[in-house]
């Protein structure tokens, strides 16, 4: 962001100006679009060689680490050469952050380019399994600025950004939204569709999970709906298959069975690519596929059992790659993977499996195989070290993209939104992903600076902050609130890290550097106080 303003984007950058009429007709003009706004006819005239306009395929990884993958990790112990294959072909950014470090945060700053710190939960926070929709009405996201832009939008997999689920009771409605054991399933209606869901966030079509595989509702939901009423207890479940690798307070769907989970999501993935090209040719589409794995319960398909040589979550990447394969072939196949905008990526670091997790759950220690998830970094899911939150991140478009080359340029997934409006050439509002820069410039070659930030922010699930600015990254030890960051009478220390001369975060040099220490606690502040002013957070 410019010195002027942390709220406002360099002329280099993204525009922050209002999506006028005029603005969106003129730019799509220019590529050979018909476009049709909000209340209007969502068809558009795609040329299928016109390469300004891709489909966009967003494939995000959950839980996963940098190091699991051979392409970033030559000594990993899990083969991956699908996605070997895509780092190939792609530009691989090896500086790219979740926008937290845990799966909530994440894919809210990655849906919105928007800190989620900035929301109701604060920092920190983290949604109840019923607790309702995270994203605030009217908040622009990917899918609501493609859908404008004409594409035909899809998510499959894991949503996690809450849904409204009708009530018999709305007298509960409160006590569901912040209760993470609700067990009141009686009280939810689900015969009917969500009064709120992705489909109310720019996506046409859906299907997948409300949260992680073992969450509640444990069932399969279809554009806002479940697609089998859950009825089983957790126990019943158990009985029913043999062995249940969700929670004990569960309620459960007929056939929802986690060891056809993940290839439940790999054919719908694939068949919403090929529905779209079959029945829309001459329009774009974004599929946002966001995968269940790696993440827990750690339950490998049977033929993927012994694939790798890092125990059952080895497998589990395994077949992860297997199935990025499956929908990278599938691209292919149909003709449309030279102008397909592909970015493959991770919701956040793994989770540290050698303490905290029971057997019925993981079924085996990925250090005891001597294969490292973090590959050169330390820390953990819901941490503020590199390997909490620095992520892969591939993007291949071999129409406009040279294959095969490496951007240390820092990148945060606030960043991705904007990226696809310049690509489109879509003037965004002032009230759209405020935390955001456009990564473009980058893919095409024609600047590739250390960061199109004047600084990125990392929080903690425990709600301490980080700053990120160039190599230095300073953790400020004591606030747990941006109220407490901005207060002048909470005991602070600091751990000041140079990250190009010690990845491994094991020096902290803050006595060393006190004016930097300073310099950046006092952009922290600013960067917190400066919601304040924003129209977004009214």
């Amino acid at each position: 962001m410019s010195d002027s303003s942390i709220n406002q984007h360099s002329p280099a950058c993204i525009k922050k100006l209002s999506m006028s009429l005029l603005n969106r007709m003129t730019a799509f003009a220019l590529a050979s679009l018909t476009i049709c706004l909000i209340g209007g006819s969502k068809e558009t005239t795609h040329a299928a060689d016109n390469t300004s306009v891709p489909n966009v395929v967003l494939i995000l990884a959950d839980d996963m680490g940098y190091g699991d993958i051979t392409a970033l990790n030559k000594n990993s112990r899990i083969p991956t050469p699908h996605l070997d294959r895509l780092a190939r072909q792609s530009l691989t950014f090896t500086d790219a952050h979740a926008a937290g470090s845990y799966c909530v945060p994440s894919r809210y700053g990655l849906l919105t380019g928007r800190y989620m710190w900035r929301t109701r939960l604060g920092s920190g926070g983290n949604l109840a399994n019923f607790a309702g929709t995270l994203i605030e009405p009217g908040r622009q996201t990917i899918a609501n600025l493609l859908q404008q832009a004409g594409y035909h939008t899809g998510l499959i997999g894991k949503w996690h950004q809450g849904i409204d689920w009708k009530l018999h009771d709305e007298s509960e409605r409160e006590q569901i939204r912040i209760d993470p054991n609700y067990q009141n399933f009686e009280n939810i209606d689900f015969t009917s569709p969500a009064l709120r869901g992705p489909q109310d966030y720019g996506f046409d079509d859906s299907f997948g999970t409300a949260g992680s595989a073992e969450m509640n509702p444990a069932a399969f939901i279809e554009n806002n709906r479940v697609t089998v009423i859950p009825t089983l207890t957790s126990a019943q479940a158990k009985a029913k298959h043999g062995e249940w690798y969700g929670r004990d307070d569960n309620i459960v769907a007929e056939g929802y069975n986690m060891d056809r989970l993940v290839p439940t999501l790999s054919d719908k993935a694939c068949q919403f690519v090929e529905t779209a090209v079959h029945t829309k040719p001459d329009q774009p589409f974004f599929l946002y596929y966001a995968m269940t794995t790696p993440h827990n319960p750690i339950v490998p398909h049977r033929e993927f059992l012994g694939k790798s040589r890092a125990g059952a979550y080895g497998d589990f990447v395994v077949e992860l790659d297997h199935h990025v394969g499956r929908l990278l072939g599938k691209l292919e196949d149909l003709g449309v993977e030279e102008n397909t905008l592909v970015i493959f990526t991770s919701d956040n670091g793994p989770v540290d499996r050698t303490a905290g997790y029971r057997q019925r759950w993981v079924r085996g220690d990925t250090m005891i195989y001597g294969h490292d998830s973090n590959g050169p970094c330390t820390g953990w899911k819901g941490g503020l070290e590199e390997g909490g939150h620095r992520v892969p991140f591939f993007v291949r478009w071999p129409a406009k993209i040279k294959p095969g080359e490496r951007c240390s340029t820092t990148i945060v997934f606030n960043d991705v939104l904007p990226t696809l409006a310049e690509i489109l050439k879509i003037e965004l509002d002032e009230e759209t992903a405020t935390d955001g820069e456009s990564f473009y410039p980058a893919l095409t070659g024609e600047s590739r600076p250390v960061s199109f930030h004047k600084a990125i922010i990392h929080n903690h699930h425990n709600g301490t902050f980080a700053i990120r600015q160039g190599p230095f990254k300073l953790v400020v030890q004591g606030p747990k609130t941006i109220a407490e960051v901005q207060a002048d009478n909470i005991p602070v220390t600091y751990r000041l890290y140079d990250l190009d001369q010690d990845l491994e975060e094991s020096t902290n040099i803050a006595d060393k550097h006190p004016a930097k220490v300073k310099e950046l606690h006092v952009l922290l502040k600013q960067y917190v106080r400066a919601e304040e002013q924003s129209p977004a957070s009214r």
